[in-house]
């Protein structure tokens, strides 16, 4: 947020680029708070229980603090659980352009029961489902514009970062 609010300052940025390759994802509650950073209103994420009255749903709040300025979000196979929620989020608003490979697909909400030999288990408690009613669990976020990592040299935010450099040429015109 305050990454944001210090760019937006400056009056020659025009567009982002939001870069959540690799990203396994976090909590739930950050995934929320940066899918609102972006939009003005509407559901960001919801999630559905074996117990209907333990379904819950996120809407953003009012103020998009890019003013909606272009935004494109990268996203890979590595992209999994929060970003997946985000990258979701903005694209089933159409707030944002989905460039890269399908995302991993977690889309399970976990509850982690402590054991008392020290161990834990993790239960699947619920699954996360997008503003489009569509379930990221095993299927994960398809981009709008597909474009696969090339060749064996390869490196995110390198010369041979042919996604990113996609994502720049398109904002170029």
């Amino acid at each position: 947020e305050r990454e944001i609010k210090k760019l937006e300052k400056n009056k020659d940025v025009k567009s982002y680029i939001l870069d959540l390759r690799n990203n396994p994802g976090g909590l739930l509650s950050q995934a929320i708070k940066i899918s609102d950073f972006f939009l003005d209103n509407g559901e960001i994420v919801s999630t559905k229980s074996r117990k209907p009255s333990e379904n819950r749903k996120w809407f953003a709040k009012k103020g998009d603090l890019t003013n909606g300025k272009v935004l494109i979000v990268l996203i890979n196979y590595g992209s999994a659980s929060a970003s997946e929620i985000v990258a979701g989020a903005l694209k089933d608003h159409k707030r944002a352009i989905i460039v890269g490979e399908n995302s991993y697909g977690k889309g399970s909400v976990q509850s982690i029961i402590p054991l008392k030999n020290r161990g834990a288990i993790r239960l699947t408690v619920a699954k996360y489902y997008l503003p489009s009613g569509k379930s990221i669990s095993e299927v994960g976020v398809r981009p709008d514009i597909e474009v696969n990592e090339e060749g064996d040299n390869f490196k995110i935010r390198t010369e041979t970062d042919n996604q990113l450099n996609y994502a720049i040429k398109l904002l170029n015109g």
